[in-house]
């Protein structure tokens, strides 16, 4: 895959860590350039802390446009979205019609309105799509995924995966109440922010049938969004059970597969996976070093490099199946009842 003229809808703390990766592995040929709106983010370093003695486009020789057809007139390859979630849609439907590839921060949006359309037209123009489930990249994650899909464990009995996080201290350079998470007029809501977990589970074991799910504003702060989930993907003969909570202090995430021959737990926190087929020595890895920033590296070396219509194909699956889960989980908060998982809009149907 190559791209020369790249244009980032959306340059806050996702974006610009998308452009300093991309710049860093891409020619210095490639021309960037933005739109902003409203140009409230300043220059970040890695770290999320502010650059005062520089600007974005002093930094990244960025041209910026106060246009979306302007921007999209310059002729852009790649359009990277990282907008707040219900933004999602225009500028993904306007790169669809310019002929440029996608690569759109998680969730697709804020439900699945137009996707089939979307997913036609990409497909039709052969263009590159990504979604950023970033998770799918990290080396142990990996690792557990090929040991449940090779049967190391044998067939699931269960699994669980937890994340902890705290939207409070996600951006220290912005009032936190502001955040696309939180509010509800921009996607926010734990179901749709952490939605990683949803695509892990939807990675490992494909899509569920069904979906039970209790959840709402459970924490001191009034939102008016859910904070914090319990659900449960019910397939035809185990279960998955997924808890998110975005505002707890003590941050975690972590996972456990039970299987009929074995299981598997990975620890964010340290980053320790542990695989134990009950037959053989089990094995463990652990690598503190490991970053966020390597899962990002890692997705961007593979789509700007080694891209494939069927690596599309399989990121397009990925968005509409995560999306169907939350459409479901959130039907079932609102009945009190299991509710069916919409498959339609999967490749194989």
């Amino acid at each position: 895959m190559s791209f020369s003229r790249i244009l980032f809808i959306g340059l806050g703390g996702a974006g610009q860590r998308h452009l300093r990766i991309f710049r860093k592995l891409l020619p210095e040929t490639t021309i960037f350039t933005a739109y902003r709106r409203t140009g409230m983010t300043p220059l970040l370093r890695p770290d999320f802390t502010v650059d005062t003695q520089h600007s974005l486009e002093t930094a990244y020789n960025l041209h910026t446009f106060d246009n979306l057809g302007a921007a999209f007139a310059s002729g852009p390859d790649l359009t990277v979205v990282s907008t707040p979630t219900s933004c999602h849609r225009e500028p993904m439907l306007m790169a669809l019609e310019a002929g440029s590839g996608v690569l759109v921060e998680k969730p697709w949006a804020e439900n699945l309105s137009g996707f089939l359309n979307f997913k036609k037209g990409i497909l039709a123009k052969r263009l590159p799509f990504h979604i950023s489930f970033q998770r799918r990249f990290h080396p142990y994650i990996a690792r557990a995924h090929d040991a449940v899909k090779t049967g190391v464990i044998g067939k699931p009995v269960a699994a669980t995966f937890t994340v902890y996080s705290h939207v409070p201290s996600w951006h220290p350079y912005e009032d936190w109440r502001k955040l696309y998470a939180v509010r509800s007029d921009m996607g926010g809501g734990v179901l749709l922010t952490e939605i990683h977990e949803i695509d892990l589970a939807n990675w490992f074991f494909g899509m569920p049938e069904s979906v039970f799910c209790s959840g709402g504003n459970r924490c001191a702060d009034r939102l008016d969004v859910e904070d914090t989930v319990q659900m449960t993907l019910l397939y035809v003969s185990f279960s998955v059970q997924i808890t998110l909570c975005f505002m707890h202090k003590k941050q975690s995430r972590s996972f456990h597969i039970a299987g009929t021959k074995g299981d598997i737990y990975w620890d964010g926190g340290p980053n320790k996976l542990i695989i134990t087929p009950f037959s053989a020595k089990f094995d463990e890895f652990t690598d503190s070093r490991f970053t966020n920033d390597d899962m990002f590296v890692a997705q961007a070396e593979r789509f700007l490099l080694k891209w494939s219509l069927e690596d599309t194909i399989t990121s397009l699956d990925s968005a509409a199946g995560s999306l169907a889960i939350v459409e479901a989980a959130q039907r079932s908060m609102n009945t009190g009842a299991a509710e069916k998982v919409d498959q339609s809009l999967m490749s194989n149907n």
